[in-house]
Parts: C-alpha cells; structure tokens; sequence
C-alpha cells in the first residue's frame, strides 16, 4: 500500500495504482447479489412449496439481468414477497409491503380503465402487461410498467400472480 496517496499497489501492476474508493463500488455489488441470492432463494421456496409448473419468464434473469422488481402474491392477491430492489423504485421496504394488496400503491391519479383491465385478466387469469400509475412512499406519482403472469401447480390450479415492474 501507498500510504502517501492511499492507494493500493498490485504486484501485477506496479505502475498503476487504484483509489480505495473503488472499494465502495466492489462492496455496493457485493451487497446487491446478496440481495439477489436472498430473493431467488425466497421464490424457490415459493415455487417449491406451492409447485409452480412451467414459468413464461424465468425470475433470475429478470431480476438479475433487466433490474425488475418482482411481486408474488398468492390468489386473493396479498403479497406473499417482494424483492428486496423495490426500495430503489418506490421507497418501500419489503418488510412494509408484504401481507398486503398492491393496491397500496394506488391512488387518485391511477387510471380506473387499467385497473379494470387488470382486473379483468386477473379473474380469467391470464398475463397481462399494464403501466399504470403508482405513488411511492413519499406520495409522488411514478409510472409503473408491469409485465404479470398467473401461476399453476402440476395439478393445474391456480396458486399465485408474479408480476415483474419497473419504473417507466
């Protein structure tokens, strides 16, 4: 180490030297795939106890790799998890949105004509994909693109929704 300039020094690479602020960067995505590894550990428990049969996207690629939020409810659509990413879009933690319905998220300037589309592929059920506008924590209005899909268990009943959002 160069205690001069508080920098570390690689034997590889002795004439370049590197901040130590890198290290937050190293750390920040250490902790996201913590985060990552928690939620896909939870919805395999999920899937495993309720025995989800042929998902149309797969939950790791779509959290890891395209940075969605994911929401699972169960039928009466009371939120059974929510991935740990949802902080960053609306300002809820996890904790303070499981056990209750997304319509949380909802208020005056949500559009009547998309809930009743959501509503409508919800009791069929089939997918759906909506933007519709959500109110963080703070109560300032974000739009909401949400890509949901009914889940089956081998013996075809309907077990849970999984929706996959994203701030549009």
């Amino acid at each position: 180490m160069d205690k001069e300039h508080n920098t570390f020094i690689y034997p590889e690479e002795k004439n370049m030297s590197h901040p130590l602020l890198c290290w937050d960067i190293v750390l920040e995505s250490f902790h996201q795939r913590m985060h990552y590894q928690y939620d896909l550990e939870c919805i395999q428990i999920i899937q495993e106890k309720n025995g989800w049969q042929n998902l149309a996207v797969l939950p790791d690629s779509a959290l890891i790799w395209e940075n969605k939020i994911i929401v699972i409810t169960n039928t009466s659509l009371i939120i059974e998890h929510v991935t740990q990413n949802i902080y960053a879009m609306n300002g809820y933690l996890p904790k303070e949105v499981i056990g209750k319905s997304p319509k949380m998220f909802q208020g005056k300037e949500t559009s009547l004509d998309t809930r009743r589309q959501i509503k409508l592929a919800i009791t069929k059920p089939t997918p759906f994909n909506a933007s519709i506008a959500n109110y963080r924590k703070d109560g300032s209005l974000y739009m909401c693109q949400i890509e949901a899909y009914p889940i089956f268990n081998e013996q075809g009943k309907l077990v849970n929704f999984i929706a996959f959002e994203q701030a549009a």
